[in-house]
């Protein structure tokens, strides 16, 4: 008997490797996926949603758990201020009247308060939050994702987001991530957020990194691309030597825009 809770755990642990990986399954999909009946899965999948790290859904299940509450309210208090100064730049960099994809995260909410300041603007987000700043414009057009919200950072969770993002075409992509290394590789947490991401930049015709200092030198989880594949990066101060030679190699812009001076330092490209 004392082998059944042991194969009980690996197997929910391997339902959670599934659902993390994926961000959303359906029943029948893990099922198949772990050999196991319907019923067994059910009962994995309510226990699992009393621990908060998944919600289960219309015939499916969604991850829930991918940040550290911690962390994220870490992240909420970090660079306020830069963070405010680089959405402003970001922002008057897209023109009116322009389709954007906005990311997800607390530089990109500062950013949707920053595109206030244009007019006719259509949005693409998986950001409940970024989504409810634009509530009040009328001549904004705003697309979210049908899904679960996750409520620590507002994120749309769900199956086809990277389908329902495949659907338009954007003249600005605009970013953030968790982490870029001294190679120029820029990392983020979550494989499912990055999998919309991928889909965004694809459909872009220009992409915007907002890019905060604290980030530099640290990582992510997965790979969302390499600095090469960004046309324009906004930062709160000069990158370091080998992130800014990879750009210039590349022809990236950056932008160096300081608490200090709003208006923007000099751009490399």
């Amino acid at each position: 008997m004392a082998a059944e809770p042991e194969k009980k755990d690996k197997r929910r642990a391997a339902l959670m490797a599934i659902v993390e990986e994926r961000g959303y399954i359906t029943l029948s999909e893990v099922a198949a996926a772990l050999g196991v009946s319907a019923q067994t899965i059910r009962r994995d999948m309510t226990e699992l949603e009393k621990l908060g790290r998944v919600k289960r859904t219309h015939g499916g299940i969604t991850f829930t758990g991918a940040l550290d509450q911690r962390a994220w309210h870490q992240r909420q208090r970090s660079q306020t201020v830069e963070k405010k100064v680089i959405a402003e730049q970001i922002a008057d960099l897209v023109t009116d009247g322009a389709t954007v994809f906005l990311d997800i995260g607390t530089t990109c909410e500062e950013v949707a308060v920053a595109l206030l300041a244009r007019r006719n603007l259509k949005i693409v987000t998986y950001s409940i939050r970024s989504a409810a700043i634009f509530d009040n414009r009328e001549d904004f057009t705003v697309a979210i994702p049908g899904g679960i919200v996750r409520h620590i950072d507002g994120a749309i969770l769900g199956a086809g987001g990277d389908d329902f993002i495949s659907q338009f075409r954007f003249d600005y992509a605009i970013l953030a991530v968790s982490g870029i290394d001294m190679h120029g590789t820029l990392r983020d947490d979550d494989e499912f957020e990055v999998l919309r991401v991928r889909t965004a930049m694809a459909h872009a015709r220009q992409i915007l990194l907002a890019l905060t200092t604290d980030k530099i030198g640290t990582g992510g989880l997965v790979k969302l691309c390499d600095l090469g594949e960004i046309d324009v990066v906004v930062t709160n101060d000069q990158l370091p030597s080998p992130i800014l030679s990879i750009a210039m190699e590349n022809n990236v812009e950056v932008i160096p825009v300081s608490p200090l001076d709003p208006m923007g330092g000099s751009a490399h490209k």
